[in-house]
């Protein structure tokens, strides 16, 4: 009995503990709930457009993104100033400071580490994949920290001399900012995965300023979905973080070179070439990342943050011949584009940055790898110009021009994307003199890299600590799950022969939008939907003499019991039908029942949830 009142003495200690701090903890929560309601209710009342709401959080994620991009620029150069400048010159001789230059990445990796593996174990590495695991899997859920963190380990990793970029760590961050912002408004699931996409374009526009190739980056890479409704938030966001960037940054491209365009019909064939090359250097790049990520995972057995130290060692070496790999100067990058790299050095350039970035990243850095690709793709370009010019002199470019399609060749090649490849080219350079060669070797090398690895350099990654996705799915669930308990029966059945005022006797008493055709055996026809039924309702003159054989649709696709979800998608988004009828076999098409594509992605909502849970 004594320990049973200890109990409810406990208990009721530990109510009253939680009672006296929850109106101080929670207090402004509901302050803050109790004026947006009154904001949705006032939207209701002048009759906003829905979707303003929406628009009006895209802009605080653009808002707070762009402020983001500039403070991760405050990070990586005060770090900068501080070790290759400050500690350089005034704590060290001139001597001394110059091979201090191999420790100061390893100096980086240290600090990188140990707050990786002691707060938030998701900020190390290249960033995005982390962003696209939260869209497909976990509902566009981010953890709030991520933001903060990021911006310390990618401004250390970078700053201290790392071999990487900028844009991993930002499109991470305004994927974290919009992704915090959607659980202070208690949005639905849809519209916070919408706001992680915000934010990550808006990060990516911020860093490049580039508004658009921002936008397509969010909707191509970690959307995977072309909608119209995503499009509108993610201009929104993106040119907010632009304007912000540019006042507190500057305005100018990054890149600022001659205007290049085709000197001949001649270089055609060139340009193919050098997309089908860089194809194969795109995955080259891809594996030798990975291979090393690997060693450090599997094969070295130390502390998980002594790692980044070690692969920030290994990059020191390298940079300290090479000052160029130094991921906050991008000066080879530019110097290539204006055709001003000695050719004896740009292939070893190349070489040396995949090491190092596959070092610096692989060993568990903080980094992007969008400006490693435009960096290795400008060399690459620049290293074909000069062998172009040399056996067609006079009928082609300058290097400068194949340095600057090698870029988007790179960048293509290695995440998948070629029109995002291209409009980023564009913004980040102003040059929209060269789109043909661009266009081409970028198609080129997408093509070539797909052939010879499946997976980007970011669906790569995802696969090593997450489930496989593809278009911003998880494709693993979709292939787990059978569409067996999502078989409707209760869907009104239209016979062959049943005339058109009782079809649309059905139609005007169901909420379903489509149904089945069977015939007396009941065997599927075909279906009848609302694109079969209009055209007649337009012309209602022939409507008495029609029955359902002359309005249905044929059998485009049929679905079995055994069906998976993603077979059943597959088949319902190529033909872009709501619901398509279930049969025993496609051979004896004895009706089943229907299945709707919006339960298939109820069904995925909740899996994905709760897989995503069961992994934490």
């Amino acid at each position: 009995m004594a320990t049973n009142t200890n109990k409810k003495n406990s208990l009721s200690g530990s109510y009253e503990t939680s009672k006296s701090v929850q109106p101080h903890s929670i207090g402004w929560r509901q302050l803050f709930r109790k004026w947006q309601i009154k904001g949705l209710r006032a939207l209701y009342k002048i009759n906003a457009p829905t979707d303003l709401y929406l628009l009006l959080l895209a802009s605080l994620v653009g808002l707070f993104t762009g402020l983001g991009a500039y403070l991760l620029n405050i990070i990586i150069d005060g770090v900068h100033f501080v070790l290759f400048e400050q500690a350089g010159f005034h704590v060290f001789n001139a001597a001394v400071a110059d091979y201090m230059r191999i420790l100061y990445p390893a100096i980086g990796g240290i600090v990188v580490g140990l707050l990786a593996f002691y707060l938030s174990p998701e900020v190390k590495g290249h960033g995005i994949p982390s962003v696209m695991d939260a869209v497909a899997n976990k509902g566009g859920y981010i953890r709030k920290r991520v933001a903060i963190l990021t911006s310390i380990n990618s401004g250390t990793t970078i700053g201290s001399g790392g071999s990487a970029g900028k844009e991993g760590p930002i499109v991470q961050i305004g994927a974290a900012i919009g992704s915090s912002i959607g659980q202070m408004f208690h949005v639905s699931q849809r519209r916070l995965k919408t706001l992680v996409g915000c934010g990550a374009g808006a990060g990516l526009a911020a860093v490049f300023n580039a508004p658009i190739g921002g936008s397509l980056f969010a909707i191509e890479i970690i959307m995977g979905d072309y909608s119209l409704g995503f499009f509108a938030p993610m201009v929104v966001a993106s040119v907010i973080a632009t304007a912000v960037s540019r006042a507190l940054i500057g305005s100018s491209p990054i890149f600022q070179i001659p205007e290049y365009s085709l000197q001949s019909p001649a270089e055609y064939p060139l340009y193919l070439l050098m997309g089908l090359a860089g194809g194969v250097l795109a995955v080259v790049f891809i594996k030798t990342l990975y291979g090393i990520e690997d060693i450090f995972e599997t094969k070295i057995n130390l502390k998980p943050w002594v790692k980044p130290a070690i692969g920030g060692l290994i990059t020191g070496i390298i940079a300290f011949k090479f000052p160029e790999l130094y991921g906050f100067d991008d000066s080879a990058t530019h110097t290539a584009l204006i055709g001003r790299t000695e050719i004896s050095i740009l292939a070893v350039l190349v070489a040396a940055k995949i090491l190092a970035t596959s070092f610096t990243l692989g060993s568990g850095g903080t980094g992007g790898l969008f400006t490693p690709s435009l960096f290795i793709g400008a060399m690459f370009g620049a290293l074909f110009g000069n062998i172009a010019n040399k056996v067609m002199p006079g009928l082609t470019a300058p290097p400068g021009a194949y340095a600057l399609v090698g870029m988007a060749v790179i960048i293509s090649g290695t995440i998948h994307a070629p029109l995002t490849a291209l409009i980023m080219i564009f913004e980040v350079t102003g040059d929209y003199r060269i789109i043909l060669p661009l266009m081409l070797g970028t198609v080129a090398a997408v093509i070539v890299a797909k052939a010879l690895e499946e997976e980007s350099i970011y669906t790569m990654k995802i696969s090593t600590f997450s489930s496989k996705t593809a278009g911003g799915k998880n494709i693993e669930i979709l292939k787990a799950h059978k569409i067996t308990n999502l078989i409707l029966t209760d869907v009104p059945i239209i016979y062959e022969y049943t005339p058109f005022e009782e079809i649309l006797n059905i139609f005007m008493k169901s909420h379903y939008t489509t149904f089945p055709v069977l015939d007396k055996n009941n065997r599927v026809r075909g279906t009848i939907s609302l694109r079969e039924l209009r055209p007649v309702l337009f012309d209602r003159s022939v409507a008495p003499l029609l029955l359902a054989t002359d309005i249905m649709t044929e059998n485009v696709f049929v679905l079995d019991k055994n069906n998976t979800l993603e077979e059943a998608l597959q088949k319902m988004e190529i033909d872009d039908s709501d619901l398509l009828p279930v049969v025993e076999s496609p051979e004896t098409m004895r009706y089943i029942g229907m299945v709707a594509r919006e339960d298939i992605w109820r069904m995925y909502s909740k899996e994905s949830l709760f897989t995503a849970e069961n992994k934490e």
